[in-house]
């Protein structure tokens, strides 16, 4: 069956599914049949490779559907595929790239009509830059740069400046696979979430964790990619207050300028929860420091002497204040 079909240019504009969602796919239709057909004209796989694969590999036989010759091959995939997928900006991006970039002549069944960088950018719903961040990258990376944009392990507006550099060097890179990003990623966000916090001591944890795995430079930006396209957008501070006000009382909500907001109650209540949050993360902060006092002064630029002096005469005092506070509160009790 695999000799007999064929894949036309179209067909491959998104990008390839996971190992781990293709397997699923696979699993799915072993047990249910094929749920969609598989759009084909002629001989040639339009719509639904990884279908057509799954088949194979389940011993299932797949189901076709003719596309007419005279149909809009490029709307069609497009609108079949943002329909069942969701892809980060920089996986638009790299499809708006090749659809620019379709060969303008005829294979053996239909004409190939491309379209300008600025139209396939409005397709996809990318700026125009973005398509020329991801035609680099197409144009002069490694395929492994490609395939990590198309995996959402990096962005590509990241992934144009690697390819600028020698192929040997952007796979050194790239050492890490896609999958092993996404479980950092994962085992960051999770830390996170446990311990409650935003903030200063969310980047302590991101750096601890980039600690333990030895992260490099360009992996490090890879997993915050990795977190930032497999976590919703949070909600803006005046939607964050409206979701406190219909959900249960003392409800706090995490907004987009990294703030709890709650339900409007007693300002003074509010004003001293708020100054809690706030004394929390820089006391977490400075109290899990890895490092002693003298290897933190011999890291300090010397042209930031007058910040770090200013910063110094406030935090100092402050700190010996809130202790002797805290020591006295506890010898009472």
């Amino acid at each position: 069956m695999m000799n007999e079909m064929g894949f036309h240019p179209v067909s491959a504009l998104f990008p390839e599914l996971p190992k781990n969602e293709f397997e699923a796919l696979v699993a799915d239709i072993a047990q249910n049949g094929l749920r969609e057909p598989i759009h084909v004209m002629g001989k040639a796989i339009i719509d639904g490779r990884h279908r057509y694969r799954a088949c194979l590999a389940a011993g299932v036989e797949p189901q076709f559907i003719q596309v007419a010759e005279n149909a809009d091959l490029n709307a069609l995939v497009i609108s079949l595929n943002l329909r069942r997928r969701h892809l980060s900006e920089s996986q638009r991006a790299m499809v708006a790239a090749r659809l620019a970039n379709l060969p303008k002549g005829t294979n053996q069944h239909t004409q190939i009509c491309a379209p300008t960088q600025e139209v396939a950018a409005d397709l996809m719903n990318v700026s125009r830059r973005t398509v020329q961040h991801a035609r680099t990258v197409i144009d002069h990376g490694s395929p492994e740069l490609a395939s990590a944009v198309d995996s959402c392990v990096i962005a590509v507006s990241t992934a144009a400046d690697l390819a600028q550099l020698p192929a040997d060097t952007q796979r050194e890179v790239l050492s890490r696979t896609p999958d092993e990003i996404r479980s950092i990623a994962r085992e960051v966000r999770d830390r996170i979430h446990d311990a409650g916090v935003v903030g200063p001591s969310a980047v302590h944890i991101f750096d601890k964790v980039a600690q333990e795995q030895k992260l490099t430079g360009i992996e490090q930006c890879a997993v915050v990619y990795a977190i930032k396209a497999d976590t919703p957008d949070l909600p803006t501070p005046s939607e964050a207050r409206r979701i406190a006000i219909a959900g249960d009382p003392g409800l706090m909500v995490l907004a987009s300028d990294g703030r709890y907001h709650m339900a409007p109650g007693d300002p003074e209540e509010n004003a001293r929860f708020e100054r809690w949050l706030i004394l929390r993360d820089g006391l977490e902060h400075l109290g899990t420091m890895p490092f002693p006092p003298a290897e933190a002064f011999i890291s300090i630029p010397a042209y930031q002497k007058q910040n770090v002096t200013a910063w110094l005469a406030h935090a100092v005092p402050f700190l010996n204040q809130l202790n002797q506070l805290w020591s006295q509160s506890h010898a009472q009790s």
